[in-house]
C-alpha cells in the first residue's frame, strides 16, 4: 500500500485506483478548476478569487507544511487510469495531527472526477497511513449541508457526533459545522450507520421517486389547518430549499426516508410522504404524507401509502426495510386522511382527547392508527 521515494518526503499511498503523491507544478491548471468550481466555492473557504498565483502558494504550503514534524500532511489525488478527458489530478486530501493521536482530515475533488468512489478510497489509505504512524483517531469536518462530503465520511465508517453552530468562517458568514470521527478499531469499509435513501417505486398512477432540486416549482402554497401537521412540515415554493434539505439530512442520519409523490403521467411533483423510524422500536416506523391542493380527490395519497407499504415490508435484501408494524397518527377532523388509512387496512387503537390546538383556539383530538405485516 505504501511506496516511498528517496527523492520524495511525501509518502506514496495507493490501492491500485487512486495513489497519493506530492502535489507537483503540473497539477496547477487543475487546481485552479477545482478550486473556482460553483460547489467548491459553495461549500469550502478556498481564497476568492483563485489563480494560478494562489495554487503556487498553496504548493508552496503543503511542502513547507511536510517539511516539518507533526504538521499538516497533504497529498494530491491521482486518478490511475483515468478515462480520456479527465484530468490525472483528481484533487486534493490532507491530515492535520492534533496531538495524542488524534488528526482532522479534508479532502476535495476535482469536478470531472467525482462520482467514481475516488474520495473514500484515498480517506481509506489516508486512514490506514495514519494508524500506522500510531493514530487512533481521525476527526472529519465539513460545513453543515455538505450531504456529497459527509457520504464519502459515511462510507469509511464514520460516525457523526454534533452540529457546532457557526463554527466555520465562510464569504457567506459563519456556517455550522458537521463533525464526525472513525477510530483505528473500527471498521473503514462498512458505514457505522443507515443512510435511508428513497428507493423508486411505482404503480400504474402514482410514483414514489426522490426528491429533485427543481421539484421546488411544482410546489404550491399550502393550505393545511396549523393542527394538520407539524409547522414545516409541507413544502412551498418559498421553504422549499430549506425544507428538502432537512429531509436529506435526516435521511443521511438514518432517521426517516422521504418520498416525493408524483404522478406516472408527468413525473410532476404532487405531495410528500415519509416513513420516520427515529424515536420507535425497532421494525417500526411512523407514516406521514401530504398533497398538494390541487392534487386532491384523485387517490394519489392511497395509491402512494400502498407503495409506502409494500417498500416497508419487503426485506432488507430485497431493497425494502423489513419492517413489521407501522403506525399513524391523524387529528380527528381530518377525515380524507383517516379514509386514506382505512383504504390501506389500518386499524384505530387508540384516541386522545383535547391534543392539539386550532387555529381558533378551541382543541381536536388524536387518531391513533396501526398496521401490522401480514395484517
Amino acid at each position: 500500500m505504501t511506496h516511498a521515494h528517496a527523492h520524495a518526503p511525501v509518502p506514496e499511498l495507493t490501492d491500485g485506483v487512486v495513489l497519493l503523491r506530492a502535489h507537483t507544478d503540473a497539477d496547477v491548471p487543475a487546481i485552479v478548476e477545482q478550486c473556482t468550481d460553483p460547489a467548491s466555492l459553495r461549500w469550502t473557504t478556498v481564497p476568492r478569487p483563485y489563480d494560478a498565483n494562489a495554487a503556487q502558494a498553496f504548493l508552496a504550503m503543503t511542502r513547507q507544511e511536510w517539511a516539518v514534524p507533526d504538521r499538516g500532511r497533504w497529498w494530491a489525488i491521482e486518478w490511475l487510469d483515468h478515462p480520456d478527458g479527465a484530468p490525472e489530478f483528481a484533487g486534493t486530501i490532507d491530515l492535520r495531527p492534533r496531538g495524542g493521536g488524534s488528526a482532522e482530515v479534508g479532502f476535495g475533488l476535482h469536478p470531472q472526477a467525482r462520482g467514481h468512489g475516488l474520495t473514500a478510497r484515498a480517506l481509506r489509505l489516508v486512514c490506514r497511513w495514519w494508524w500506522e504512524q500510531g493514530g487512533e483517531r481521525v476527526t472529519w469536518m465539513a460545513m453543515a449541508g455538505h450531504l456529497a462530503s459527509w457520504r464519502v465520511a459515511w462510507s469509511c465508517g464514520f460516525a457523526r457526533h454534533a452540529t457546532l453552530p457557526g463554527y466555520l468562517p465562510h464569504p457567506d458568514g459563519l456556517a455550522d459545522a458537521w463533525v464526525a470521527s472513525v477510530g483505528r478499531e473500527d471498521d473503514l469499509d462498512r458505514p457505522a450507520s443507515l443512510w435511508l435513501d428513497p428507493v423508486t417505486r411505482e404503480s400504474s398512477d402514482v410514483r414514489l421517486r426522490a426528491w429533485r432540486d427543481d421539484d421546488g416549482a411544482s410546489c404550491e402554497p399550502g393550505d393545511s389547518p396549523t393542527h394538520f401537521m407539524p409547522p414545516g412540515a409541507e413544502p412551498t415554493p418559498s421553504t422549499f430549499e430549506a425544507w428538502v434539505l432537512r429531509r436529506r439530512v435526516r435521511m443521511s442520519l438514518g432517521q426517516s426516508v422521504h418520498w416525493c409523490i408524483a404522478d406516472t403521467a408527468g413525473d410532476r411533483a404532487r405531495g410528500d410522504l415519509c416513513l420516520i423510524l427515529e424515536g420507535q422500536q425497532p421494525g417500526t416506523a411512523e407514516i406521514g404524507y401530504v398533497l398538494f391542493p390541487s392534487a386532491r380527490g384523485r387517490g394519489l395519497a392511497s395509491g402512494a401509502v400502498r407503495l409506502a407499504i409494500e417498500h416497508a415490508w419487503a426485506d432488507a435484501a430485497d431493497g425494502g426495510l423489513g419492517l413489521r408494524r407501522l403506525l399513524a397518527s391523524t387529528v380527528a377532523d381530518n377525515d380524507a386522511s383517516a379514509r386514506v388509512l382505512q383504504r390501506a387496512g389500518f386499524a384505530e387503537w387508540g384516541h386522545e382527547p383535547e391534543f392539539c390546538a386550532r387555529d381558533d383556539g378551541s382543541y381536536d383530538d388524536m387518531r391513533h392508527w396501526v398496521l401490522l405485516r401480514g395484517a
